[in-house]
């Protein structure tokens, strides 16, 4: 029997990575082009009441307002399926369009039947990290106002930060990919555009 063991904690291992690799792949990703689904013809036909995106390119996110991720791009016209509202007088709409589920804005759909009975949903989203976006190459250093070069950063994408220097934020730490491996390094402020909108905490990080 004590032959089997080796082999049993092997298999509990591989069942433990299965179950985490989920959480892990679903990591947000900055640069990832968002689909643009529809429902087919007649999917709100015998709805009470539906909704009609009024506007074109409206982001359907992962929680009620614009500090969550982006989950699709919706194009004006596309019909919504109504399963949840948020109760706010910030109003958005928890909707389904083809295989997704998000929240839209009150302000950019029209409302088509009645609502009245839409009930409140709870908000599972997921608040957007910070980024910076590069408009040019830059160098990602070990650590700030280090000469040591990990690699070239691709211009025209955007970075996860993940930390600051305590230096009134003169540099941020990013996650990169440096010779196909990810990493975590270091650019400096000056060259790169910081956006923030989801209001996260980045921390100080002491090098």
């Amino acid at each position: 029997m004590s032959k089997q063991r080796p082999l049993f904690v092997v298999v509990v291992l591989l069942l433990l990575m299965i179950a985490v690799w989920p959480v892990a792949a679903q990591q947000y990703d900055p640069n990832a082009v968002l689909p643009r689904p529809t429902n087919p013809p007649g999917a709100t036909r015998n709805l009470e009441g539906y909704l009609i995106v009024a506007t074109d390119n409206l982001f359907l996110r992962s929680g009620d307002s614009a500090q969550y991720t982006p989950l699709a791009i919706l194009d004006g016209g596309t019909r919504l399926i109504p399963l949840g509202q948020n109760g706010l007088e910030d109003l958005w709409w928890y909707v389904q369009v083809g295989t997704f589920r998000g929240w839209v804005t009150n302000q950019f759909v029209v409302i088509r039947g009645d609502l009245s009975e839409i009930p409140v949903a709870a908000v599972n989203g997921r608040i957007l990290p910070a980024t910076l976006y590069m408009g040019a190459a830059n160098q990602i250093y070990s650590r700030p106002g280090s000469i040591r070069v990990l690699c070239n950063a691709t211009a025209g994408r955007n970075y996860i930060v993940t930390g600051r220097d305590a230096d009134a934020e003169s540099w941020y730490r990013i996650q990169v990919i440096c010779d196909g491996l990810p990493v975590e390094g270091w650019v400096q402020a000056d060259r790169v555009l910081y956006r923030n909108p989801g209001g996260v905490l980045v921390p100080v990080i002491d090098n």
